[in-house]
This record gives C-alpha cells, structure tokens and sequence, in this order.
C-alpha cells in the first residue's frame, strides 16, 4: 500500500465542477509528465504543498496573458480542477490531484482516450531539474498501485507518447525512466510479470521505427472488426523492412498494419490503436489489421496464440465482439492473403489460446539479417513466389523452375540468376529494384497495355469508375483503348505517371489517394480546400482561413517531419517555403528550391495531400 497525501492535507481548492464524461482507465494505463521547462523542485518537502496548490490555482485561474492566449487558441481554457490525477515530488511524496476513478484533463486529445483510457501523473520536476531517486521510486510504487490494487490498464507512457500531431519533450527527464520500463513493477501485468504465458508488445521506439509521415486518428468506438494478414515474405523479414517497403516503394505515410506477430509470437505495435490503418480497402478505419510475418504454412502456434490474444485485447479495447475478418475476405479486397493456413484458421473461428499480453520492458533486438537480406529468401512484397518463378522461367532459365509457389534453394537460384542477367544485385530478394530491371530487360517499360500481376484488367476497370470517370467504362476485363485512356486518368488524378500500366507504383498511389488522400483537383491553386486539408494535417483549426495560426501550425509541421528549424512566427516567407519545397522533394516532386509559393509548389503540396504523404 502507498501513502497517498490527500487533497485536504496539502489544502486543495474545490473543483469548478466535476467532470461527469466516462473514465476507463483499464483500457490503457498511466501517463507520466513532468511540469515544464526550468527548474521546479522545491525543498524542503514541506515546501511542495504549496508548489501542488500553485500547479492547481495556475490550472484554473489564468491572468490577462493566459485569456489572451485562450482567445488566440494558444492555451487550453481554464480547467475546472488540477488536470492530473497524482504528483509525485523530488522526495517520494504522491500527491492527490483529480485522484481515483476521475477522468484526467492533462493527456490532451491527439490520441483518441488518452483523457478516457490513462491515469495522468506528474512529477513535480522541470526540463532542468534531475530525476532523484526518491521520486522514481515514489512514482514506481504509485504505478504498481494503480495497476495491481486499482483499475489502470498495463500501459506506461510519456506525454509525448500520446502526442500525436505536435511534439512535446515532457515528461522530459523522466522519458528514458520510461522508455527502459523503470516504472514497471515485476508482477503488475505491465511487461516484467514472472509469467512464463505471457505474450509482450514491442512499441515502435523499441522495434526502430522511422517517425510517420503523417498520421489520422481513429475514435477507438468506430472499430468493428479484426483482420488478419501475412507479409507473405520469409520469416526473417523486420518489421522495419516492412515500414520501409510501405513507406518508399509504395509511398504511404507508415507500415500500412497496426500490429504485427512474428513466429516467436512477439507482437510489434505498426500503427496501433488509434490511427487509422493502410492494410485493406474500405476497411481501415472499422478494422484493426495484424499482419503475420511469413508465408501460408509459417504461422506457429505460439504465433496464432498472440494473434488471438491481439484479437481479444481488441475486444476489451471497444467494448464489442469484433468481427473475425481476413484481408481477401473483405468487400473490395481480391487476394490471396492471409494465405490458405490463415484464411481457414480466422473461418474456424481463430482457436488458439489465449495468453496476458504486456508492453515489453526492453528493447526488441532483430535477427542478423535485418538489414542486409543478403541471405535471399523469398521478399515476395513486390512479387509472389509463384510470379517471381514465372519470371525466371520467361527468361529462359533452365531446367525451368516448378511454379508452385513454394521458396527453397532452387528457387533461389533462380532468382539470382535472374538478378545477374538482368543487372541487379544477386541478393535472391525480389524487391523494388530487380521489379524495375526485369520489367526494364523483359520490355515491359511505359508502351501500356494492362499491367495485370498487381490488379486485373476488371479490378482496374472498376478502380477508374470508383474515382468518377465518365463515361464510365465498361467492367469486362479486356484491354482496349478506352480502359487505356481510363487508367492514365486515374494515375494522373492519384500522382503517379500517366503510362498505362498499373504497377506497383500505381497501386500504392491509388491506396494512398482513397485512405489517407484529401480528394483535391491538382490545379495549382490554394484555394479553401487545399487550405482545410493543410490544416487539418498541421493540427490547426479547420477553418478554410489562411490566417497566422495556420501558418504558424505549417512551420511547426515542417519542423517536426522535415527538420527545417524554422522559427514559427506564423509569417512564412523564402525560407518556409524553401523548407516546403524540400519536404515535398523528398517523396519526389521535383521542385526547384527557390522559395516561391507557385503553382507547381501547390500542385506538388496537392498531390503530397492527396497522396497522404505530407
């Protein structure tokens, strides 16, 4: 048991109101911050009552420059009650704030529930004051509390943690106490429980993740079901190689899954939660989708237990039964994934057992492999297996592979032999690079004609209706002049190159336009809706006005994606522009960096926000 100093021991004033809105702190856990920037603690500790009243009276009676700010939308109106639920001083001591089973107001609202779902704790430290270990403790102890005698889910997060369109640096020095799970107690359900059942959840810092190119929130509520998939590439795929397969060979913003399990039934957070995903058609905001990594046959039981175990935290999340879904099944979705193993597993109703998943209290350490792939194996994220052996076999190889789908030393063989001839690195691994020298070799260059090994001609057909075109064409699956001039409108309406042949570029581009995309006419011109959709990427006030406040969120924006190392005076001028240029460069626009807001720069910035790549 912890001492807890109560609200009337260090002379609280009595809230404006209390905030009636459903708290559900098992659904997520605790968030540590910190106060802000400078030196905050206090001795001796009979001087930290009064810094706790300070923090509430701060919270809740602003001055001049405070209203002001509020006026501006720079500063959070009043609060009705200090937004934390506990302090915790630089001398162990754990203060009451809104205290047990009261919604916090101090997580914000970037992440859908971060109020609703987390306990919110500060530690009553500046960015200047160091960490003692009375306070770590304390906080240590308060966080075993409420996870084992209380009702706070096993999740412990910084600030920053759930600050998902700004950046903050809180809870400052006290992150790496929760990066390396310094306040996880063995046995709390949190990551270091003895029990030998339990499954853990890797986050991205600790599996390596490149930051997100941008991100849309997802009300946690507006889940209705579960998807399984499967990378469909060798076992000793990373995660990372994924995230940089989606993010620079398909464009997308992320690693298109919100989770994925690998043999070892260790499960990796993609986008998790509460973002919205990349992983099937029509279905990524309704449906969380893990990803399997390997091929049909791969997944081990202890891999089907995490994936279950995935699916009832799922559950327990939104309150509901959800859907069990794999991606082919979808409406919209043609594909074999999850691959035959998966797919009758989810139609026999996912039997496996199901085990306590926790957050991993260290670093997730990648197989050798990781970055190299010299070793070969199947990378089948470009190409399947089956079309990889077709491929060999059409240039001659000989004796001809058995096309059957199937990855073993013979098919590797081949495929390096296919590299050699055709010019590339014979690494085995059939990625984006030896998919442009084979195509470049075999002649299957920009001359259209309905490239078919991503989409049929059908599921093109019925693609370039979706988007509007009229008239519409008709959806036979034959290739023919007018479903030629219909699929380089598409491509040039979703910004890809207009060449008739819908590959893997197109498909990405297309995704990208229908999930995360802001439907804009690329015409060159800023007008109200390529000023919302900016906005509504840079977090600013949706408004349709191109006031100081909106420029001020795009130097921000540009700061934290692109670090441009702007001042953010909400005056733009050469330099944020020059630093607008360059981030849209980057995903390959092709501006010259020359400080001017014209046409081809709003067109570029339309295509990035159609695109979902700003």
């Amino acid at each position: 048991m912890v001492t807890i100093i109560s609200r009337s021991e260090w002379g609280a004033e009595a809230p404006k109101k209390i905030d009636q809105l459903p708290f559900t702190p098992w659904l997520g856990g605790i968030v540590i911050h910190h106060e802000g920037a400078g030196n905050v603690s206090v001795d001796p500790h009979d001087k930290c009552a009064a810094l706790v009243k300070k923090i509430q009276d701060d919270s809740m009676h602003y001055d001049t420059v405070g209203d002001v700010l509020v006026e501006f939308g720079q500063k959070e109106p009043e609060y009705d009650d200090i937004p934390y639920n506990f302090l915790v001083c630089k001398h162990g001591g754990i203060f009451e704030g809104r205290g047990l089973g009261r919604r916090s107001a101090a997580n914000g609202v970037e992440m859908p529930g971060a109020n609703s779902n987390f306990y919110a704790v500060m530690g009553l430290i500046g960015a200047d004051d160091d960490v003692t270990p009375e306070m770590a403790a304390g906080i240590k102890a308060l966080c075993g509390y409420l996870q084992n005698e209380k009702d706070a889910g096993f999740r412990i997060a910084g600030h920053r943690d759930v600050r998902l369109k700004t950046h903050t640096d809180c809870p400052g020095k006290l992150y790496p106490y929760v990066q390396r799970g310094d306040f996880i107690v063995p046995g709390s359900g949190t990551g270091a429980g003895p029990n030998s059942d339990t499954l853990y959840i890797y986050t991205r810092s600790q599996w390596g993740a490149r930051p997100a190119k941008d991100i849309t929130p997802v009300d946690i509520s507006a889940r209705t079901g579960f998807t399984v998939h499967y990378s469909d590439g060798p076992t000793t795929q990373s995660v990372r190689q994924i995230q940089n397969y989606h993010m620079d060979s398909n464009g997308w913003s992320d690693i298109g899954y919100n989770f994925l399990v690998d043999t070892s039934g260790r499960v990796f957070e993609g986008r998790g939660w509460y973002l919205q995903g990349a992983h099937a058609y029509g279905a990524n905001t309704t449906h969380i989708g893990v990803c399997f990594i390997g091929e049909s046959g791969d997944a081990t039981d202890i891999a089907l237990s995490a994936i279950r175990s995935m699916y009832e935290k799922a559950c327990d999340m939104t309150g509901r039964t959800l859907d069990k879904t794999y991606h082919g099944q979808l409406p919209g979705n043609s594909t074999d994934c999850p691959g035959a193993q998966l797919r009758a597993w989810v139609q026999n109703g996912m039997q496996a057992q199901v085990r306590p998943l926790e957050w991993a209290s260290s670093d997730y350490t990648p197989p050798p492999t990781d970055s190299s792939g010299a070793s070969g194996g199947g990378m089948t994220q470009v190409r399947s297996v089956s079309a990889q052996q077709q491929a060999v076999n059409s240039l001659g190889y000989s004796p001809a592979l058995a096309v059957d789908g199937a990855w073993g030393p013979l098919t590797d063989a081949g495929v390096r032999w296919l590299q050699g001839k055709v010019g590339t690195t014979a690494d085995g691994l059939w990625g984006p690079g030896t998919e442009a020298a084979f195509k470049a070799f075999a002649g299957g260059g920009s001359s259209g004609g309905g490239m078919t090994s991503v989409r049929s001609v059908a599921r093109q057909q019925q693609a370039v209706n979706d988007l509007g075109y009229s008239p519409a064409l008709a959806v036979d699956g034959a290739w023919g002049p007018l479903t030629d001039a219909g699929v380089r409108w598409l491509q040039g309406k979703v910004g890809t190159t207009a060449d008739g042949q819908w590959g893997p570029a197109t498909e990405s581009a297309y995704f990208a336009y229908i999930d995360d995309g802001a439907g804009l006419t690329v015409d060159g011109q800023f007008g109200t809706l390529t000023i919302m959709a900016v906005q509504r990427v840079c977090g600013s006030t949706v408004d349709g006005q191109w006031g100081p406040d909106s420029k001020r969120s795009l130097q921000h924006h540009l700061n934290v994606w692109g670090n441009a190392g702007l001042v953010e005076d909400g005056d733009p001028g050469p330099a944020t522009y020059k630093a607008l240029q360059t981030f849209l460069n980057a995903s390959g626009a092709g501006l010259t960096v020359d400080g001017q807001f014209g046409p081809d720069t709003i067109s570029a910035l339309q295509n990035a926000l159609n695109q979902g790549r700003f």
